[in-house]
């Protein structure tokens, strides 16, 4: 009889994790604990700004589930190649997909994100987060104080002047032309002359 009792509890707890297990999310997002360092490290761009305002679009690619895209103001750039004080950052939706969610508009954020071309993207794993005085402090002791987000200055062209190069004089330039002026009237003199003749 205890025998039956121990197998009847046995299959009861087997049961039970079988439900909770069905109803754990079937791609759930497991990040290994990182520390600021390994994130600025892994990230294409590093910067803060202020998030303007916070969009939903359902994918366009057939999967389910929907991107988040944040309108972010910059203010500071310590790694990568941001160069514009406006820009977009996407992320998933849902966070068993390791997405940002839904971010809080006017808030300052710090961004650790990966660049495609011009798409930048973030998650959850990454480290973006809401702008500390803490978090900022250990980004700048990693990277720096960094730059405001203005495009690079072109370089300007510099004119080298070559060792003894003298410029040529008008003469020697004008040289080709007046040959071929003399030439070409010693030819029509010529004709003239034969058909004269004729």
């Amino acid at each position: 009889m205890f025998v039956n009792a121990g197998r009847f509890l046995a299959a009861l707890v087997l049961a039970g994790i079988g439900v909770v297990l069905g109803q754990l999310p079937a791609h759930a997002c497991s990040c290994v604990s990182a520390t600021t360092q390994s994130q600025t490290k892994d990230a294409n761009d590093v910067f803060t700004g202020t998030i303007t305002a916070v969009m939903a679009a359902q994918k366009t690619d057939g999967q389910r589930g929907a991107i988040m895209t944040y309108d972010v103001e910059v203010d500071r750039v310590y790694k990568g190649d941001v160069s514009t004080s406006e820009v977009q950052v996407s992320s998933e939706r849902g966070s068993s997909s390791c997405g940002l969610g839904r971010l809080a508009a006017d808030k300052r954020y710090v961004f650790f994100a990966q660049s495609d071309g011009t798409e930048l993207s973030a998650d959850s794993c990454g480290g973006t987060a809401r702008a500390s005085d803490r978090l900022v402090s250990k980004v700048e002791r990693l990277l720096g104080s960094g730059r405001a987000p203005v495009p690079p200055t072109p370089e300007k062209a510099v004119f080298t002047m070559v060792a003894d190069a003298q410029p040529e004089s008008l003469t020697r330039l004008a040289a080709p032309g007046v040959a071929l002026v003399l030439a070409g009237l010693l030819g029509l003199f010529v004709v003239r002359r034969l058909g004269a003749r004729g």
